[in-house]
């Protein structure tokens, strides 16, 4: 589970919530999109989060101008840092800081696999990000995803949970925790034309 938050917030409340309903063992990422201000309060953060359950990671906890502070961060070993990127000059950038354990890539279904490339070739692995998407993107994420060798971590393909309709007739579909590629033409998806007329703009 992914928590966006900021430093102010009752972020470590939230989370010990969450882990009294679900166990210490239930993961959770934390995404502040660059709103730990301060290395050191991101350190306290993540000691005292360590106390009550498992931090999969911190996503984007600082501005990613500074890599500094993600290599600072990092050397302390209390949870994995990863970054939301998808400039490949960025990515090459802070493998090259030593910044990141993980990488959240983005780009279109080429760019992608090429940004899970990189991530490879530094051994580090992805998870691909997502925009609260419809259907069809979701499906060309998918095969994407499923087409990088170092994309290996849970992905954000979110958009079919938070929306009325996904505008496909069969979304993702699950196996034992895991998407199914489908294996039918194109993208594996068909358009609902039905919902389309629904929730058209006229």
């Amino acid at each position: 589970m992914k928590l966006k938050c900021t430093a102010d917030e009752e972020l470590i409340e939230r989370c010990k919530a969450i882990w009294g309903v679900a166990g210490p063992d239930f993961e959770l990422t934390i995404d502040p999109n660059e709103r730990f201000f301060r290395p050191t309060e991101a350190l306290d953060i993540a000691r005292e989060l360590v106390k009550w359950g498992k931090v999969k990671v911190f996503e984007d906890p600082f501005p990613k101008w500074n890599q500094d502070w993600y290599h600072l961060f990092r050397e302390h070993g209390i949870v994995p840092v990863a970054q939301h990127l998808g400039d490949p000059h960025d990515i090459i950038n802070a493998i090259k800081a030593e910044a990141v354990d993980y990488l959240n890539l983005g780009g279109g279904m080429m760019q992608f696999v090429r940004n899970a490339a990189i991530a490879h070739g530094a051994g580090i692995p992805c998870w691909h990000g997502s925009g609260v998407d419809l259907g069809i993107m979701e499906m060309s994420y998918l095969h994407a995803a499923a087409a990088a060798r170092s994309c290996i971590l849970g992905s954000d393909f979110v958009g079919s949970w938070t929306r009325v309709d996904d505008l496909v007739v069969e979304g993702l579909q699950f196996e034992g925790g895991c998407a199914v590629v489908p294996d039918k033409p194109g993208l594996g998806c068909e358009l609902d034309m039905d919902a389309l007329e629904k929730y058209r703009i006229r």
